[in-house]
């Protein structure tokens, strides 16, 4: 199977760990067959959640990624 590599970051905050499992959950609830990894982000504070996912489903990337953002930003309910 073809991926594609996808980033969600994730800034520093008391909430971190929540953040990060949030945004694991709306990618993997839209990408099951996902492969995740948290990598360090560009700033020292900073990590990225690495998303590889099935490239002829990479359209439905953009959905994912503002809901996973949204999450982490409280802008949605969880």
């Amino acid at each position: 199977m073809l991926c594609v590599l996808k980033h969600v970051l994730i800034e520093y905050g008391p909430d971190r760990e929540a953040h990060i499992d949030a945004a694991a959950r709306a990618i993997l609830e839209t990408f099951p067959e996902a492969t995740l990894e948290v990598a360090q982000g560009l700033l020292d504070d900073d990590l990225l959640i690495e998303a590889r996912i099935p490239l002829r489903r990479a359209n439905e990337w953009p959905a994912v990624s503002r809901r996973a953002h949204a999450l982490q930003f409280g802008t949605l309910a969880a």
